[in-house]
């Protein structure tokens, strides 16, 4: 009998693209709600927003993870994220993505890059991952690997 032992190890390709992905469920929790919770806390500040008051901060050590794959025109964006803008700052969100898109674009083209799975609700909004998502996208990858959220 022939084994996949690809499907055993963190790293893995799809439609061209590497991924670095956990099986796990709680391994993809915990790496969830220490390092990813971090940024979105962070963005939290700089909306302005206390993250100690937050709804989705709030129920995210409730949450169960599981790493899927599917289809990309099945995600869908949050327009608050989208359209994100801080005049203060000078910072339009829309901008800085297709900056960074181009970037992340160019060096998978290149080779060598390992990107992570998007980040996704059971309704597969987009949580995280904004700039690989709108690479992938113009890249024409028609299915990635993404970590889905269920309450």
């Amino acid at each position: 009998m022939l084994v996949d032992r690809s499907m055993n190890t963190p790293i893995r390709r799809l439609d061209g693209i590497t991924y670095w992905v956990m099986k796990d469920p709680e391994a993809i929790r915990d790496f969830i709600n220490t390092e990813i919770r971090k940024e979105w806390e962070t963005d939290a500040i700089s909306e302005h927003r206390d993250p100690e008051t937050d709804t989705w901060l709030k129920t995210l050590s409730k949450r169960k993870w599981t790493l899927k794959i599917t289809e990309i025109v099945r995600i869908r964006l949050n327009p608050k994220i989208v359209n994100y803008s801080d005049p203060e700052r000078g910072y339009v969100f829309s901008e800085s993505l297709k900056r960074r898109s181009q970037e992340l674009q160019e060096s998978i083209k290149m080779g060598g890059v390992v990107i992570s799975p998007l980040v996704v609700r059971k309704d597969m909004q987009l949580l995280d991952g904004y700039c690989r998502y709108t690479a992938l996208k113009a890249m024409n990858v028609s299915r990635i690997y993404a970590y889905v959220s269920v309450l």
